[in-house]
Parts: C-alpha cells; sequence; structure tokens
C-alpha cells in the first residue's frame, strides 16, 4: 500500500477537496437514512388504521434520536386531526420526496468533489511521466521497447485511473454508509441486526482467495501487452519493408502469437476478478433470506418489539446496505491491479536520469575558441567505441570525421552534444567541460542535421519553428530560402501551412531533408553537427541539400560525418576514425598523398 500513498502528492492540497467531500457525503447518508425511517410511519397509516405511538403534547427539546422521532410523530398526529389521513399521507411523501431529491444532490455533489480531484491527479501524473521521458537519456529509450511510453502513459495510468482512484471512492464514502446504515438497523433491532454478522466475515474471506494472484497475473498482462504494442509500432512503420519481402504473414504470425499470450491471460485474469461479483451477490441474498426467516420468527413469537411494517422498512435499509458492501469487497481486486500499475509508473518515475545538470552548471551561449576532445573513452555496456581521442575544433572551421560504418564516428558527436558521458577524459568548449555547462545551454550552442530525419505531424513553419517557438513568418522564410527549400514549399497546398503528415511522410526525402536544414539555419547555433546528412539522398537531390548546407555553414564551426567523401574535400581538417580511434588527420590532399585508409576509402567510392 506504501506505493499508493506516492499518489497523494499528485491531489494536493488536499484541503481544497476533503472537507467539502466530507460535508456532503454526511449530508448524503444522513438524507438516505431519512427515506428509510420515514417508510414506518407511512407503512402504519395505510395498514394499522393509524395506530401508531401516540404523543399527546409537544416534546420537550433534548439533542436525541428520540426527541427526533417524538417531534416528527407529534406533528404527524396534528396533521391526521386536522387535515385527515391522506393530508398525513401527503405530508410524508413529501418530505420523502424532497429527501430523496437532497439525497442524491448531495451524493451528485460528493462524486464531483472526486472527479476534480481524480483528473487533477491524471492530469499531474501524465505530465510528469511525460517529462520524465523526455528528460531520460538516449540510452535509456534504446534499453526499452518502444511501446512502452504509450503504454505507460495510456493504459497504466488508466489503470490507476479506474481501479485505484475508484477504490479510494468507495473507501471513503462506502464504509461510511456501512456504518450509519448499521447503526441504525441497531437501532431498531439489535438481535436482527447481531445475527446479520455472522455472514459477512463469510463473504470476505471467499472475495479475497480469488483476488490473491491478480497482481501477479496483472504484471503479466501489462508486460504482454507492452510487447504488443511495440511490436504494432515498429511493424506499421517499416511497413514498406514487410510488404516488399512479402513478410506480410511471418508478422502476422508474429503478432498473433504475442496476441494468443495477452488474450489467454487476460482471459485468467479477468476471470478471477468477474467471479467476485456474482459470488457477493449471491451471498447477498443468501443472507436476506436468512435474516428473512430469522426476523419473521421473531416477529411471529413475539421476541421483538419489532412490528411487522417496521421490519419492512428494516428489510428495505438492509437492502440498501449490501451494495456499498459489495464495493467494498471488489475493492481488494481494484486495488491490486492498480497497485501493479501504480509500481510499474513509479519504476519509471524512479529510473536515474543519468544525463543531468551538475550543481555548479553555468549558462554559456557564445562560442569564441575551439571545442576540445582531450584523451576521451567510450563504451556501451562493455564494448569500448572510443579510445583514447583527442582533437581539436578551432572556432569557424569545417571538420569532417569519415571512416567505416561502425567506426565510432556518430558516437563522437553524440558525445560532444552530451546525449551520453564520456568514460574517460573529458570534453570541454571554450575550455569549459561539457559536464559544467548547463543542458539547455549546451544543446542551444549546437544545431543538428541527422540522416534519419525526424519532422513533426505539423505545419511545414512550425517544423522549421522547432528550435525558435517565437520565430516571425519572415524569419521562417529566410530560413528556408537559405535551406533551398522556399521554392518548393511554395508549391505545397497550403504553402508554410502545409501539414506533412507523420513523419513528414507527404515530403520527398530531399525535401525533408531541407526542412530540417532550415530548422537547423532557423535555430542560428554558432557549433553545427552534419550527421552524414546527404547519404540517403539521389544526385539531385543532394545537390540542393549540400548547398543548403553549404550556405548554412558560412561563419560556423561545423562537424560533418561524411559517408560520401565528395562532399568533405574542402574541409578544413578530415579525421579518419577506425575502430574508435583516430588512424589519420589532415587535409585531403595531405591524406590522399599519405596513401592511408583515406585513400583506399576514397578509391573504393570511385570504383563504385
Amino acid at each position: 500500500m506504501k506505493i499508493l500513498l506516492r499518489l497523494i502528492p499528485y491531489a494536493k492540497p488536499l484541503h481544497h477537496f476533503i472537507p467539502e467531500y466530507v460535508i456532503y457525503t454526511f449530508l448524503g447518508i444522513i438524507f438516505g437514512l431519512a427515506n428509510f425511517a420515514l417508510l414506518i410511519p407511512i407503512l402504519d397509516l395505510l395498514f394499522n388504521k393509524g395506530e401508531m405511538k401516540e404523543i399527546i403534547s409537544h416534546p420537550s427539546f433534548e439533542f436525541s434520536v428520540t426527541y427526533f422521532k417524538d417531534i416528527f410523530y407529534y406533528t404527524f398526529q396534528q396533521i391526521i386531526v386536522h387535515n385527515g389521513k391522506f393530508g398525513a399521507l401527503l405530508f410524508v411523501c413529501s418530505i420523502v420526496g424532497v429527501s430523496v431529491i437532497l439525497t442524491n444532490f448531495f451524493r451528485y455533489m460528493a462524486v464531483r468533489v472526486l472527479m476534480r480531484l481524480r483528473l487533477r491527479v491524471m492530469y499531474r501524473l501524465r505530465n510528469d511521466l511525460f517529462e520524465k521521458y523526455l528528460k531520460q537519456s538516449i540510452a535509456f529509450h534504446h534499453d526499452h521497447q518502444k511501446g512502452e511510453p504509450i503504454m505507460i502513459l495510456t493504459s497504466e495510468v488508466g489503470e490507476i485511473e479506474s481501479s485505484v482512484i475508484n477504490a479510494l471512492q468507495v473507501l471513503f464514502k462506502d464504509p461510511f454508509i456501512v456504518i450509519a446504515y448499521f447503526c441504525m438497523l441497531l437501532y431498531w433491532s439489535a438481535q436482527l441486526t447481531l445475527f446479520t454478522l455472522i455472514f459477512l466475515p463469510i463473504s470476505g474471506i471467499l472475495i479475497s482467495s480469488i483476488t490473491r494472484r491478480l497482481k501477479k497475473l496483472n504484471y503479466f498482462s501489462q508486460d504482454t501487452f507492452s510487447s504488443l504494442l511495440s511490436f504494432t509500432g515498429e511493424c506499421l512503420y517499416g511497413i514498406r519493408q514487410v510488404q516488399s519481402f512479402t513478410a506480410e504473414k511471418l508478422m502476422l504470425n508474429r503478432f498473433m502469437n504475442i496476441n494468443d499470450t495477452f488474450s489467454k491471460n487476460s482471459k485468467v485474469l479477468f476471470g478471477k476478478k468477474e467471479l467476485a461479483t456474482p459470488i457477493s451477490e449471491v451471498l447477498g441474498i443468501l443472507t436476506a433470506l436468512t435474516l428473512i426467516l430469522f426476523g419473521g420468527y421473531l416477529i411471529i413469537n413475539g421476541k421483538t418489539d419489532l412490528t411487522g411494517n417496521g421490519f419492512i422498512a428494516y428489510l428495505a435499509l438492509y437492502t440498501q446496505m449490501i451494495q456499498p458492501l459489495k464495493n467494498i469487497s471488489q475493492t481488494s481486486a481494484s486495488l491490486q491491479r492498480g497497485i501493479a500499475a501504480a509500481e510499474r509508473i513509479f519504476k519509471i518515475k524512479d529510473a536515474e536520469i543519468t544525463i543531468v545538470d551538475h550543481t555548479l552548471a553555468v549558462e554559456k551561449m557564445e562560442f569564441k575558441n575551439e571545442v576540445a576532445l582531450n584523451n576521451i573513452s567510450f563504451s556501451y555496456n562493455s564494448n569500448e567505441v572510443i579510445k583514447n581521442i583527442s582533437l581539436k575544433i578551432p572556432e569557424g572551421k569545417k571538420v569532417a570525421l569519415v571512416g567505416s560504418s561502425g567506426s565510432g564516428k556518430s558516437t563522437l558527436v553524440d558525445l560532444i552534444c552530451r546525449y551520453y558521458d564520456v568514460k574517460g577524459g573529458s570534453i570541454t568548449i571554450d575550455g569549459v567541460d561539457v559536464k559544467e555547462i548547463k543542458l539547455s545551454s549546451l544543446r542551444k550552442m549546437i544545431g543538428f542535421v541527422s540522416q534519419n530525419t525526424f519532422l513533426f505531424n505539423d505545419t511545414i513553419a512550425n517544423n522549421i519553428a522547432l528550435g525558435k517557438p517565437g520565430a516571425t513568418e519572415e524569419e521562417i522564410i529566410e530560413a528556408a530560402k537559405i535551406a533551398n527549400a522556399h521554392d518548393f514549399i511554395l508549391h505545397t497546398e497550403n504553402g508554410y501551412q502545409t501539414n506533412i503528415g507523420e513523419s513528414g511522410m507527404k515530403l520527398s526525402g530531399g525535401q525533408r531533408q531541407r526542412i530540417a536544414i532550415a530548422r537547423a539555419v532557423l535555430k542560428n547555433a554558432p557549433i553545427l553537427v552534419l550527421d552524414e546528412a546527404t547519404s540517403s539522398l539521389d544526385t539531385e537531390s543532394e545537390r540542393l541539400v549540400q548547398d543548403a548546407i553549404n550556405n548554412m555553414m558560412e561563419n560556423r564551426t561545423s562537424i560533418v560525418i561524411a559517408h560520401r567523401l565528395s562532399t568533405v574535400r574542402n574541409a578544413t581538417e578530415i579525421v579518419v576514425i577506425d575502430k574508435g580511434e583516430i588512424a589519420e588527420q589532415g587535409t585531403h590532399e595531405f591524406l590522399m598523398q599519405k596513401q592511408g585508409i583515406y585513400k583506399r576509402l576514397v578509391d573504393l567510392q570511385i570504383v563504385k
């Protein structure tokens, strides 16, 4: 239950909810009890021909149940005397009608209070989780399935709302209803009420035995559901590859296997969950029948002061107590599911954020001298991919990183952007370690354009303005012109306000890349990182994109990862990375004369 207590901060300030809820619940219970108490004089009037407790004089005031009962009967008898029995019946029915309206009004208001509380908790919890995902490192996201965040933010948070919050609603209301109704029943007939207590523990034991294994089953079900979401997203995102390799049947079989596991487990889970309802229903009916037999025996043999009409009112009130008892009995199952969901949610909440601002981190908005890699090393788990690299990138210079796939080029720029932290050595900007620069400042100093451009399902203008949300239309257009994107944008359906679809799929590869370049231009970062920005384009698109890149790199420090070596001939310095180490370093002419790895790579591309 400790895990559920961690939800309380999301509901604060509680004084906005608890006093209001308690008042509404209390008034709803009081008027609900009045409805059933008034059944007795109605039944007495209809079936006992007015024979009831006779009160001749106005009762003296005292704060007790007896006083309020006597004052009611006194008023009731006065109405019979002056207005007849039908007038008295009309009087009681009017009171019952008003009482019913007030009962349901206060119950509704109590539910509204809990609704506000529930929505506040869910709103804050989703925001908190999404913020945690946004702040997590790239390594964290690589280690988790793609479908997990969606499952956590939808299914698990929804489970909290439907189970925990609803269970808390039951626990904050139904026990008080049961206690109040039980006290009224005890007041009417102590013998009959104490007899009913025999059956309550039996019901509780049966329900708890059914829900004992729900927590473990729910864990397994949610894990499988996460896999289902992840596989679905991955398969549909790669639908072109699936269809081109005619792998539809293979993917369907895999999906069916996961779905079959999920369905079988859910069948067991929901079977046990729903079993609580019919069992509690049967137990409630059996208890009521036993109560009728025992109560009838007491009344027939004159062993109780309860009259026949009073017994009918007693039974009516008792049946109203069954539903709250059922709700309480089912709360255990709801809480077990909610606890399982909460544990998964807070596992994400408690996950350490490895890339964070250090305590003494400073703002740094200008870049003046150089980016320096000082004997840095890095490894993924136990696989060392960067080995003691030292490199200086002067301000205003263009440095190209080349090498075979898997040599460590992209990892190197990820370390500069601090998507990962180096394991050894340091990376400095103007002599300041990147770990001592606030992440927001560091990322603002770096404009990043990758090979796998990601665009949002939004307008072209909003995608370009991603790094500068307050950009004017003129600034967006100017950035697009520098990126050679303005002309094709004008030919789209709605110009800069054209929605480009999910991942920009309404645009060609070259168009998407130029939008990404325009985004980096508008950001106006002093350091540019280009990770194979033209490698996946055709010749014409590559020329347009390369021209855009050249425009963007003017007067900026640039770090270019290049697969096509023809695009980096004019780099100030070319650094050849091989197996995580710097193998060669120099200008294009120098490296060609050296007859080393670079020359071999160039020759291979010429042959191609």
